[in-house]
């Protein structure tokens, strides 16, 4: 979509050094447990067996499931129309763009469907201790915060992982499944654009925070990144169940 923000607002002296400063942070954050993670690595390298990645996705699917709440929650706080303007462009395609099949919650069942796993079986499936709390954790960020702590968690905080962790899922599933086997709409639909979601939050951020939410702002991104990385935590202490 087309910015709605103005060339003299990108160019603002506050615009410019907020921006520096989400860019830094950007970088820093690269440096945390949840990138790059060993559980993830190791799926890639196909030491995992089927059973264990099913799990694991199955598992995952109890975030993808609220993601879209959680960001129509956030999009329900934001201070104009403006805002709410660009955060829309990231829900309008999280629901598929006009196409309600492909959701991407839509997609996320069709990929477990195609591995076989159905969406019954699903609800059957206790969710992980760590995956509640990082769901409870966005979601208290989005409706009890400031509009910024929850963009905080939505961009630096959860976009921003998935250029990095996704990949790695892909390499699990095509060292287990066959390609032609695997409906791959829901990863096809991830990657770049996460980056560019996680980019149009720190824009909204740089427009809206002040110097004094910076170390707010710091301190939730790194507490989303941390809720995150123990999901990757507790499905690696769950692999020995697998092997």
């Amino acid at each position: 979509m087309q910015t709605p923000f103005t060339r003299e607002e990108l160019n603002s002296i506050r615009f410019r050094e907020n921006l520096l400063f989400l860019n830094d942070l950007e970088k820093r954050v690269q440096s945390h447990g949840v990138f790059d993670h060993p559980l993830l690595i190791h799926m890639a390298e196909g030491r995992y067996s089927q059973d264990f990645i099913k799990f694991f996705l199955c598992q995952f699917s109890r975030h993808v499931r609220v993601f879209t709440a959680a960001l129509s929650a956030l999009l329900g706080k934001a201070p104009d129309f403006k805002s709410r303007f660009v955060l829309f462009d990231n829900l309008y395609e999280e629901m598929g763009r006009g196409d309600y099949h492909k959701g991407h919650f839509m997609l996320y069942l069709n990929m477990l469907d195609s591995m076989g796993v159905s969406e019954q079986e699903l609800q059957t499936l206790p969710p992980l201790c760590s995956i509640t709390l990082l769901n409870d954790g966005l979601f208290y960020a989005v409706t009890q915060k400031p509009f910024n702590v929850g963009l905080a968690w939505l961009g630096l905080g959860g976009e921003l992982t998935i250029p990095n962790n996704f990949p790695y899922m892909v390499e699990a599933l095509k060292k287990l499944y066959s390609a032609s086997n695997v409906d791959w709409g829901f990863f096809d639909r991830h990657g770049k654009r996460d980056q560019m979601h996680s980019d149009d939050a720190n824009t909204i951020l740089a427009l809206y925070m002040t110097e004094e939410d910076r170390e707010t702002i710091e301190a939730e991104v790194w507490k989303s990144l941390a809720a995150r990385k123990a999901v990757w935590d507790e499905m690696e202490s769950c692999t020995a169940n697998y092997q």
